[in-house]
């Protein structure tokens, strides 16, 4: 009787511990972030680095030493880019809920501005040529957070001022999927990415599809040049021989439409950022795509698609240690969570057959299942909660059936041993 009641705590804990605890692949992971950018002299990078989960921003220089840019500690920093005079950075911090706020740090080492408010999650943003403006695309954060059923509001473009005022909302949208946000090189004109690449005249407020682009189709992560003469972007090229697609790096002339593949990866291949001084093009490469959390290495090549070499850039150093918080993680998994149940169950038919009832574990565990099928019945507006809610119906389903079969065969072997 014992060795149940330790076995229900066990599991009755490790059901405790998965279901409050964030389930992000990032909790405890240490590496590189998914974006990345070369300064105006093209003497740095700014990128974002996970430390056993924290993401912070950072600048390396090329060649040289990495710092890591002094914020907040109450929140994770993201996708940095540098103003246009390469005195500060763009970036973005991300609440505990998910919420993405936009700031602005005008000089290395002095104090940040925040632009938006909590109210909004901003997922990407853009500065104007001459660093007076601020675009970004958001919706209200009170959207992100909601029920996919309760959201009324999309993404749209949006602009503030540097000093974090000003603030406007230039479309009214509410598109499903709004990326790759960019300024013209006269800053007279957005681009974006829908279902297609798409632009925003600011002075007539017209949108109309992009001029220029080689590919059409969708693609991934479009970035301009500074002078707006080619077009970087990834885009699908094939499948591996596991079966996942491949992503890979393409360049477009914007006056020609002159299209080139750069990259042969055969992984998937992001934020592609330009150099300014030449001809050159760094990037992202995930090699182990399409795992989660992703394991990138930056790379650059040039734009005939050839020279490529890794960018030499020293990374942080880490906190190191033994992280039992991530061996917990990982141990506790929907194997362990099968194992302990099996087994509480297992034990409790064993101690029910002294008494001839090993069957009363098995109804236990089959009215359990059907509790939890009723329940599902009622969260049918919840999508999400009626798959959660399925998954685990047809998981226990599957124990309850291996429960049956192993009381029947321990009841008989028991029984046959008596006579």
């Amino acid at each position: 009787m014992t060795a149940i009641i330790i076995g229900f705590i066990l599991f009755a804990a490790a059901v405790t511990y998965s279901m409050t605890t964030d389930d992000s692949p990032y909790r405890h992971h240490t590496g590189l972030g998914e974006s990345i950018d070369i300064s105006p002299d093209d003497d740095q990078v700014a990128f974002s680095y996970y430390d056993d989960g924290r993401e912070s921003i950072y600048i390396g220089n090329i060649g040289g030493g990495t710092e890591e840019i002094a914020l907040t500690e109450e929140a994770d920093h993201t996708q940095p880019q540098f103003t246009p005079d390469g005195q500060g950075l763009m970036y973005l911090s991300r609440s505990e809920e998910g919420v993405q706020t936009l700031h602005l740090l005008p000089e290395i080492g002095g104090e940040p501005i925040q632009l938006t408010s909590t109210d909004t999650h901003v997922f990407e943003a853009a500065m104007s040529p001459d660093g007076e403006t601020v675009y970004y695309i958001a919706m209200p954060s009170e959207d992100l957070l909601a029920a996919p059923e309760s959201t009324e509001n999309g993404r749209d473009l949006h602009r503030v001022s540097r000093e974090g005022d000003a603030h406007e909302k230039l479309t009214d949208k509410d598109a499903f999927d709004m990326r790759g946000l960019n300024v013209s090189a006269d800053g007279e004109m957005l681009h974006f990415m829908e279902e297609e690449m798409r632009s925003y005249d600011l002075k007539t407020k017209e949108e109309h599809p992009y001029v220029g682009i080689g590919r059409p189709g969708y693609i991934g992560v479009p970035t301009l040049s500074s002078d707006g003469a080619s077009l970087a972007y990834t885009a699908q090229a094939g499948e591996s021989d596991k079966g996942t697609y491949i992503y890979e790096l393409f360049l477009t002339d914007t006056e020609t439409g002159e299209m080139e593949q750069l990259t042969n990866q055969d992984a998937s291949v992001t934020s592609p950022a330009f150099f300014n001084g030449e001809e050159r093009l760094a990037f992202l490469v995930q090699e182990d795509w399409p795992s989660e959390p992703a394991v990138y290495e930056i790379q650059t090549i040039s734009y005939e698609g050839d020279d490529m070499a890794p960018l030499e850039v020293e990374m942080p150093e880490t906190s190191g240690g033994v992280d039992f918080g991530a061996m917990l993680d990982k141990s506790i998994n929907t194997a362990t969570l099968t194992l302990l149940y099996l087994l509480t169950f297992g034990l409790a038919i064993v101690y029910a057959e002294l008494h001839g009832r090993a069957l009363i574990p098995v109804a236990a565990s089959a009215l359990l299942t059907v509790l939890v099928i009723t329940t599902m019945f009622f969260g049918l507006d919840d999508p999400w909660r009626t798959i959660g809610m399925m998954m685990l119906s047809v998981w226990l389903l599957g124990c309850t059936g291996v429960l049956l079969v192993f009381a029947l065969l321990y009841r008989r072997t028991v029984r046959h041993r008596r006579k």
